[in-house]
């Protein structure tokens, strides 16, 4: 099942307006169902979505972490 703009924002937890500005940037695969441009449909798949989350993980750096005794 594909999500939505609105439900894909709730899933990886960011406002729909990051959602649909990845996707203008070609970050974030997605359908366009109907006309070109501004109107038609939005549709992400969720696996497309879970890849690009996992993608903007930052790792802190080994040097910065510090180990609790």
């Amino acid at each position: 099942m594909k999500l939505t703009p609105k439900q894909a924002a709730q899933r990886a937890g960011v406002s729909p307006s990051l959602i649909y500005a990845w996707c203008h940037e070609g970050r974030l695969a997605h359908y366009r169902l109907g006309c070109e441009g501004a109107r038609g449909r939005i549709l992400i798949d969720p696996s497309d979505l879970d890849r690009l989350v996992e993608e903007c993980r930052q790792e802190r750096h080994p040097l910065l972490v510090t180990e609790s005794k």
